[in-house]
This record gives structure tokens, sequence and C-alpha cells, in this order.
């Protein structure tokens, strides 16, 4: 497990986050964590313009994720939620959701 943390990274800020991030490694998915756009820091930016954010219970508002991803779209960029469920009982269902976004070039801007 210790391997696991080191090899999640220093810019996750929650376990949900290493988690993702070691799984992306994993499936040599590169990324960037915590990048700053338009005022709003991401989750994760993979590619040019696909944004993955991980909706743990404690910190997200619907409503203020929705007006962000609206905001973040008009700039061109593409948001996909994962909650804490997804990501711990179900991460199978969501990594076939990224590696289709990668295949269509959901990561490239147009």
């Amino acid at each position: 497990m210790r391997a696991e943390l080191r090899w999640a990274g220093p810019a996750s800020e929650s376990g949900l986050e290493s988690m993702v991030a070691f799984r992306l490694r994993r499936l040599g998915i590169r990324f960037r964590q915590q990048v700053r756009i338009g005022g709003r820091r991401l989750d994760f930016l993979i590619g040019e313009v696909l944004v993955l954010e991980i909706d743990g219970a404690a910190f997200h508002d619907a409503d203020r994720d929705n007006r962000r991803d609206i905001e973040l779209g008009r700039l061109g960029y593409r948001t996909r939620h994962y909650r804490t469920q997804t990501i711990e009982l179900h991460w199978p269902s969501a990594e076939a959701d990224i590696l289709a976004a990668l295949s269509r070039g959901d990561h490239l801007r147009t």
C-alpha cells in the first residue's frame, strides 16, 4: 500500500484523489492535478481539456459544481464527475467511462 500511495503523488488532496491518481497512472494515463483554470482548481486535467472531478460527500455542492461546469464548458473544457461510491465500489465503470472519453478524443482541444 505504501508504494501505491507514493505512486499517487503529493498533489492529491484526499484519499479518493490518491486512489484515482494511482489508478490512472497504472493505466498509463498522463494527467495534472490541482490545475487552476478560470479561478477554479480542478482535481484532474487529462490532455488539454478533459477535467475529472472527484466528488467526495463532504466538500461538494451540486449547484456550485454545475455553475463551474457551465463556466468551464464555455472555455472549451469537458468535465466528468465521479462520486465516492463509484471510485470505491464501481471503479471498472469509471475506468470504462474515462477510457471511452479518451478514445473519442475528449481530452483534445478541437
